[in-house]
């Protein structure tokens, strides 16, 4: 009896060891792993840091924006597991009660963000309350159609919203409330296969701003409310006259008039 408790002891011991080994085993595969999974490639890297650095950035939105470490680390970065290629962007800067602080991350040249369509896998960009001080940019239109929404607000975006962003066929979401931009939707809008959601609410658009074309599709949804009352900070368009009172938003089968008060 006492060889047989002491074998079973043993075997217990044994046991043990096994399922430690075992444990170490895998925590070095996941680790490794996560290695592989997190890492982003130079190239994004440099588009991330070019982005960066047009900005003055006394609130410390891109703090963690660091070109000697893993930009899948950083602050609004999201990457895809297994080779680390770039799918979220979400850069956030001070909300609306702390407006001073927020207007120190502004743009300082050239066309903002241009560069961030060669983020081939990008599948989301959304960018609030850091201040781009421009017009949207014509290389947007070129993004991969990986992108499935776009999300702009209260970053002072200026001029019209251009024509060729319907070319990113995979756009499901534009929102771009919240700025000053001028003009109106694009038409070329209309001929596109997936766009759910356009939302140009509190902007300076100052004429009819919704294509016929789009009133008479009920697969898509406009947010147009609020023209002339802004909540970004900078300057309303100096051509802008128009003042949307009554808030509206309208999903195009249901009603197919845009309602414009002057």
């Amino acid at each position: 009896m006492v060889g047989v408790a002491k074998k079973m002891r043993s075997d217990r011991n044994v046991a043990r060891k096994v399922d430690l080994l075992v444990q170490i085993a895998v925590g070095l595969l996941l680790a490794i792993s996560g290695c592989r999974a997190w890492n982003c490639s130079p190239t994004d890297t440099q588009i991330l840091i070019d982005f960066k650095s047009g900005f003055i950035d006394r609130n410390m939105v891109f703090s963690t924006w660091d070109a000697s470490t893993n930009c899948c680390t950083w602050s609004g970065v999201k990457c895809r597991e297994g080779d680390g290629a770039i799918l979220e962007l979400e850069i956030k800067g001070t909300s609306a009660y702390n407006q001073q602080t927020y207007r120190d991350t502004s743009y300082q040249g050239g066309t903002v963000g241009a560069g961030l369509v060669n983020l081939t896998y990008l599948r989301k960009l959304k960018i609030q309350w850091v201040l781009l001080n421009g017009p949207i940019p014509l290389q947007w239109g070129e993004f991969s159609n990986n992108l499935v929404s776009i999300t702009i607000n209260n970053a002072n975006l200026r001029d019209d919203i251009p024509s060729n962003l319907a070319g990113i066929q995979s756009l499901e979401k534009l929102d771009l409330k919240s700025n000053h931009l001028t003009g109106s939707i694009p038409s070329s809008f209309c001929n596109h296969k997936n766009i759910k959601h356009i939302d140009v609410s509190y902007n300076d658009m100052n004429y009819i701003l919704v294509p016929t074309c789009l009133q008479a599709q009920d697969s898509v949804m406009v947010s147009y409310s609020n023209q002339g009352q802004s909540t970004s900070p900078g300057q309303p368009a100096v051509a802008s006259a128009l003042t949307i009172t009554f808030s509206i938003v309208v999903s195009f089968g249901a009603l197919s008039t845009a309602l414009l008060f002057l």
